[in-house]
């Protein structure tokens, strides 16, 4: 398990993609109903960025919190994951800026993405989430 820690962000980063326009409020409709995340990466002194409706996005973790899992099961899922489903790390409301780890990242991009067990489904993730993150 990575360690989870603060990062001070340095200048500005590029903003490679935009993806807030594909984030619906499930209660009124509205395009990104206030609820951004940035995911930044850094890489040789050079920082990038996606900006992207978080509530769209944690609805993709979502499906992997279900009743009657075990807590075996439960333990396996991407740290990502579990860290959306128990509001830690970086999904903690006070966090600022916090580290993950890309390949735990990653894994959870593959699971979403071929995981067979979909209840939102959206070809958005597919077509723009994934190729972009």
């Amino acid at each position: 398990m990575s360690e989870t820690h603060q990062h001070q962000r340095t200048g500005n980063p590029l903003i490679k993609e935009d993806l807030t326009h594909l984030c619906r409020c499930p209660c009124c409709g509205a395009p990104d109903c206030g609820e951004e995340y940035m995911l930044l990466t850094e890489s040789e002194g050079r920082q990038e960025a996606v900006l992207f409706g978080g509530g769209t996005f944690r609805g993709y973790l979502n499906y992997w919190f279900y009743e009657g899992i075990s807590p075996e099961e439960y333990s396996r899922l991407p740290e990502f994951v579990r860290h959306n489903n128990e509001c830690i790390g970086w999904q903690d409301i006070s966090a600022q800026c916090t580290e993950i780890d890309a390949d735990d990242f990653l894994f959870t991009l593959g699971s979403i993405k071929n995981g067979s067990h979909k209840e939102y489904p959206d070809e958005d993730f597919e077509n723009y989430y994934y190729p972009v993150f």
